[in-house]
């Protein structure tokens, strides 16, 4: 499965959904009927609860939905291997659990709650985040912070997440995680989801980006795959499964240097990783043993594709093409329209942004899309982690039309 399954349809960079779904809030905890599409459901998952018990009241809610997982799980059995019965016969057997114990007692709670077998749980934790477009980044705007803070003039996560797997937009929820009574993080998930793809604390928010694995990688295609494997048997941490420690440990969260160097170099699938704290944003286009370092302290993005990829002329683009094939050209591609137009932010407004003009951006195609699940705004000089903005997409959204770019046009 390409990670942004996009029409080859190329969009106007001006268009802006009029759709209504959008969701704007503070941080109060919030529930949402799931018969209305107006706003994304907030759940509170108490961590003082024993893990078999801190999801029940999404699972009692999600209960017929999550049923519906085992198609995706099928479709990513058959974009995962060539011999998908043999691999579901193993399945059944080996995935029981994941590295962390905690978190193996919350998918197995899970599991006895809505009746689905606990290797479809273990494997939905375990594949998600192989698979996901995103565009993601940090950017100062002049109203970040509450009133009278420290931080008026901060950093603010923007994020949104893409995927081509329709049924899972049925899932998405807000998080807001307890300890001991008070709210220590929030995130956007999946109902059934443990691990963390987008989240906010007080000092830090994330976000994680599928990255291509190339031919050209330091780490062999055999390493790859051994890892994958150590993940699915719960041998290795899942990336969304350390970002999940590093978002809800109880100690205070991390520097950006101190996480630049501690996950350069831990083996983790190939991704870009994306942390704001309210001064400063940091961004590992993360390999399985190593990582390529960026920060900045007013704007950087990140979407699927290297920053080298953006310099190269049509020879190098036709030697990648030879090298990576057509698919992988197609994803990069896709990125760099995103990029460029999210990119486009900074670049017009500079250092006059607020945060509804990063909001306005995030609705502008193609960065919004028609395989977009959801798109927000965090800041981490919030108390708790700062969802100031979320929306959620029921349906794909309609795509306006141009013609068609050559890759070599570019």
């Amino acid at each position: 499965m390409a990670p942004t399954t996009r029409s080859k349809t190329r969009t106007t960079r001006s268009t802006v959904s009029q759709d209504t779904t959008t969701s704007t809030w503070t941080n109060s905890t919030r529930r949402k009927d799931l018969s209305s599409s107006n706003t994304t459901p907030t759940y509170q998952v108490n961590l003082s609860l024993p893990p078999e018990h801190r999801y029940d009241e999404i699972c009692a809610d999600y209960k017929a939905f999550l049923g519906g997982i085992m198609p995706i799980y099928d479709d990513l059995l058959q974009d995962f291997t060539r011999r998908p019965r043999i691999i579901d016969f193993l399945a059944k057997s080996l995935l029981r659990r994941v590295h962390s114990s905690e978190e193996s007692k919350e998918i197995h709670g899970i599991s006895k709650a809505t009746g689905v077998p606990v290797h479809l749980v273990v494997a939905f934790n375990t594949f998600l985040d192989l698979f996901s477009g995103c565009s993601s980044g940090g950017v100062r705007v002049a109203d970040a912070g509450s009133a009278g803070g420290p931080y008026r003039n901060g950093i603010v996560h923007f994020r949104g997440l893409d995927w081509a797997m329709d049924p899972l937009r049925q899932l998405i929820i807000c998080v807001e995680y307890i300890r001991d009574g008070q709210i220590v993080a929030r995130a956007i998930t999946y109902a059934g989801y443990i691990g963390i793809l987008t989240g906010v604390r007080a000092g830090l928010s994330i976000s994680l980006n599928y990255r291509v694995r190339f031919a050209s990688s330091p780490a062999s295609l055999f390493a790859h795959r051994l890892h994958q494997a150590l993940v699915l048997l719960g041998f290795r941490p899942s990336i969304s499964s350390i970002l999940r420690q590093i978002l809800l440990s109880p100690s205070p969260p991390p520097s950006l240097a101190s996480l630049a160097e501690t996950l350069s170099s831990r083996s983790t699938t190939p991704c870009y990783l994306i942390f704001c704290t309210p001064a400063s944003v940091l961004i590992l286009e993360k390999d399985l043993k190593s990582a390529v370092v960026k920060t900045a302290d007013d704007f950087l993005a990140v979407t699927n594709h290297d920053t080298r990829l953006e310099g190269l002329t049509p020879e190098e683009w036709r030697a990648m093409l030879q090298r990576e094939g057509g698919a992988v050209h197609d994803v990069v591609l896709d990125s760099i329209e995103r990029k460029e137009c999210i990119s486009h932010l900074w670049k017009k407004e500079g250092k006059g942004l607020k945060v509804k003009d990063v909001v306005r951006q995030l609705q502008v195609q193609p960065v919004q899309n028609e395989c977009t699940h959801y798109s927000c705004v965090m800041d981490p000089s919030v108390d708790g982690g700062g969802l100031l903005w979320v929306r959620s997409y029921d349906d794909p959204v309609e795509m306006a039309q141009e013609e068609p770019v050559h890759p070599l046009d570019l």
